[in-house]
Order: structure tokens, then sequence, then C-alpha cells
């Protein structure tokens, strides 16, 4: 079997098997949050939104310090019970298949949530009141009414899992995917070997991607006019209500540890590290040496500056398409929307790869220079990979709009102008401003196409934290994660803010 063969091969079984899992942790926590009556459950909700805020290299990073042979946890656990070697060997597939399953399950997670908020509880009252069973109205009324949702994020998850770098670079140690055979073309300079690699990716993204939209355009909405407020189920059987608290807290484990483990670790002294299993000396040296040493601190502002601008390019042109698409209903605006959606379609290193074979000579376009190297090629690049997120939530906003308000506002003497700024602009500005906030966030810590196109004056904060891993400095690696979880998380705040505001001004 050639190396390319079993690429292909591992690619999409990781892919499958990724799906299995996601959807069990995603699904399971859906209706341990909101089927049934849960403590807590608001708190658990907000945790388990958690993936969306952290970068992905950030919890991979996390997960190797906890769970690698000279991580914290297999050498707890591996003292504890002396053993000869650690219980678990976190490489290869498996550890490719655990960091996707408690990053990824987000999509099952939310969709499910939402189709259990929509279901008519009145069905299973009626169903219970005729003597069916409890299994009974799971496969026959609950199951398919979430059975859309589950499919939508099993394509959903299986395009990102095919696709993914982070996981199988950091975690797969020598396990071949077709991700990592990109960069690995790319290093040997094989370039023509590189650019097939991506079109078998991306063939493999575009039709998944398609089947995706196809059943994303079936979601369930219900028949009825009135569905009454799901009530919440309670657990009767004791011991079952205990298994289903047991292995719903466990997966709240492996979710939130990471992020503690961030958080201490990067409080760690490096150097006693190395020689002890379990770190003993803390201090602020490594938060001193990212602020204080502008070589160290060079990357946060790199990645700060590029994730902006790519948002804020993002979100101009998300609101021009967006009022193109909504005003003219023809081919071009279908066109336009069909290019509008083809990123989401496209992976990463793929984009990668496509990025350095057109900008790696002067052109004409670009004033008779080339982008390779620059800040400008990972700008277009974070752009191309987010526009289709912040299109989306600018015509949601945009369609959304009341045109009623438009007729009132300009019946009462406002012009055009007047009616832009103070009736249109503020009612559809949070979705503006949500779409500005998932570009930014997923531009600040980007690892895949970063790690194909960075330079030595353009270096992210997330090809830097890979590097200090690999100099044995994992304290100022992991500085930088907090760095980010606080850059992000202050700018989400401060959006939360700003939108509440909007929302009482108007």
């Amino acid at each position: 079997m050639s190396v390319n063969t079993l690429a292909l091969k591992n690619t999409l079984r990781v892919g499958a098997a990724t799906v299995i899992c996601c959807m069990a942790v995603g699904v399971f926590m859906a209706f341990f949050t909101h089927y049934f009556k849960t403590r807590f459950a608001r708190i658990i909700h907000i945790i388990l939104l958690s993936a969306f805020v952290l970068p992905g290299v950030i919890i991979v990073i996390a997960f190797i310090q906890l769970y690698s042979e000279t991580g914290i946890i297999s050498q707890f656990l591996k003292m504890i019970f002396s053993l000869d070697e650690v219980p678990f060997r976190f490489a290869g597939f498996p550890g490719i298949l655990f960091v996707h399953t408690f990053t990824q399950y987000v999509f099952f997670y939310i969709n499910t949530t939402i189709a259990i908020a929509s279901l008519d509880y009145s069905l299973i009252e009626s169903a219970r009141s005729f003597g069916a069973s409890r299994c009974r109205v799971f496969f026959d009324i609950i199951f398919p009414h979430i059975k859309p949702a589950i499919l939508t994020s099993s394509l959903m998850t299986f395009a990102i899992a095919v696709s993914s770098f982070s996981a199988p670079y950091l975690v797969g140690r020598g396990y071949r995917m077709m991700s990592t055979q990109i960069l690995q073309s790319k290093m040997n300079n094989q370039m023509t070997m590189a650019a097939t690699q991506v079109m078998i990716l991306m063939l493999i993204s575009m039709a998944t991607m398609m089947v995706y939209s196809y059943y994303n355009r079936k979601q369930f909405r219900s028949d009825t006019s009135k569905i009454k407020t799901f009530r919440r189920v309670s657990i009767e059987s004791r011991p079952m209500k205990i298994l289903i608290h047991v292995t719903a807290y466990l997966i709240l484990f492996f979710i939130i540890i990471p992020v503690i483990g961030i958080i201490g670790l990067s409080f760690a002294d490096a150097s006693s590290w190395m020689l002890e299993i379990f770190p003993r000396r803390f201090s602020m040296d490594n938060y001193i040496k990212v602020f204080s040493q502008g070589r160290i601190f060079a990357p946060v502002k790199n990645s700060l500056f590029m994730a902006l601008t790519a948002a804020g390019f993002a979100t101009v042109m998300a609101v021009i398409t967006s009022t193109l698409i909504l005003k003219y209903h023809n081919f071009q605006s279908r066109l336009l929307n069909f290019f509008l959606m083809l990123p989401m379609a496209i992976p990463a290193s793929t984009l990668g790869i496509l990025m350095i074979t057109t900008f790696n000579e002067k052109r004409l376009i670009l004033f008779n220079h080339s982008l390779v190297g620059t800040y400008g090629i990972l700008v277009v690049a974070y752009i191309i990979l987010s526009i289709t997120i912040v299109s989306r939530s600018t015509y949601t906003a945009f369609s959304n709009f009341n045109k009623e308000h438009e007729f009132a506002s300009k019946g009462l003497g406002a012009n055009g102008i007047q009616t832009f700024y103070r009736i249109f602009l503020p009612i559809v500005r949070p979705g503006i401003i949500s779409g500005f906030a998932l570009c930014f966030m997923r531009s600040l810590g980007e690892y895949t196409v970063s790690a194909l196109l960075y330079g030595v004056h353009n270096r992210p904060v997330s090809i830097a934290m890979v590097n200090a891993l690999h100099d044995f400095d994992a304290g100022i690696s992991m500085t930088y994660g907090v760095i980010i979880i606080a850059m992000g998380v202050a700018f989400l705040a401060l959006i939360n803010m700003k939108h509440k505001s909007i929302q009482v001004q108007t």
C-alpha cells in the first residue's frame, strides 16, 4: 500500500470514528442539559460551549501536557498504581480521536439542543397516556425529530475531522493523514504531489459539504401552530440517574481540565518541571518574559493585528455581499452566495497550498509584489477561512429585518440616511458584531494555515506556542495560551456589553 493510499484510508477512518464519538458525547450532553432535569444546567451549558472560544491548537497542546507519556495525568496514574509504564498511549489514532471527540462534539451538542427545544411535549404526553414505553417514545417521537440535526452535524463534523491538522501533526506521531502529507510534500518541495493531495482532500470535503447543504435545507420544522413549552423530564430510576450523572460529569472533566491545565501550567517553572513529575515551583516569570521581551511578545502582536484586520475586512465584505444578495434575486446573486459558501468546503491545509502556488510570484494585481512571507498572505487566508460564517451571520441579521420599521421611519419624515443609522443599523448591528467576533476568535489562534504560510516577520502566536513546546519551554507555550484565552474572553465580553447597550437603545 502506497503512502498516499494509506493516508487517504486513515483520513476516512478518522473522519468516521470522530463522527461516532462526537455524536455520543454531543447528543448525550444535549439531553443531559436540556431534556432531563439537571442541577447547574446553565453553568454546564456555558462550559460545553467553550469549544467555540478556545482555538484548537491550544487544547491540543494542553492535552499533550496532560496525557502524553510525560504528561501530568499519565505520570500520576503510573505512580498511583505502581505501573512500569504509563497506562495508555496518547498518540496515533487513539490520541487523535480523543482530541477530536472533546473538541468537535459541539456541533452535535448545539444542533441537538435546538431540536430538543422545539420538541412538542404534547406528543410525548399523548404517547405516554396511550401506554407507550419510554423506549418506544424515544424511537417513534424523539429520534425522528432530532434525526435531521444529527445528520447535518455528522456531515459538518466529518468535513472538519478529515481536514484536521493540529491533532494529527502534534499527536499523531507518524500517523499519516492527508492534511499532514500535504505539509510533508510542501517541506520536501514536492509541490506537484502536494497539489494532487490538495485536490483529493478538497474533493472529499466538497462532496461532504454538498450533502450537508442538501440535508441542512431539510431541518426539522414543526407543522403544529402552537407548541407547548418543553418540560424537562425527571430520571425516576436511581441507578440510571447515578449512571447518567457520573457519565456527564466525567465528560465535563475531560472538557474543562485542559483549560485548567493551561492556566495552571502557565505559572510553572519549566526548568524544575523537566526534572520532576509535577511542577512544584510557580511564579510570574513566564508572564514577565512574554511582556518584557519584544522577541517573545512579537507573535502576540502579530496575531492580534492580523486577526483584527481579517475580521474587519471580512465584515465589510459580508455587509456588501449580504446587501447585494438580498436586493437582487437573480442568477448573479445566487452565484455570489455559492462562492461565499465555497470556502467552508476548503480544508485549511488545502487553502495554504493554494495560497502558496497563487501568490509565490510577483503579480500585476499586487503591484508587482509577492505575498508569500508577508502579513498580507495570512490576513487573506484568515478572511477566506472565516468569510462563510461571517456572511451567514450578517445575512441572517439582514434577512430578519422587518421592512415595516423602514416604512414607518420614512412615513414619519426621516430620510434614507437617518433611517439607515437610527433604524436599520441598530437592529442588524448584533449580527454584524457576532460575525466580526467569530472571525476574530478563529483567526487569533489559527494554526493549520499559519503553519504553511507564516514567515520570519509574521510569525503568529499559534506557531510560537508549538515552537516553545518543541524547545521544552512549556511554561511559555501555556502562557501564550492563557493570553489568547484572556484576549478572546475580554473581546467577547466587550462585544456582549455593546450588544446589550444596543438593545437598550433600541
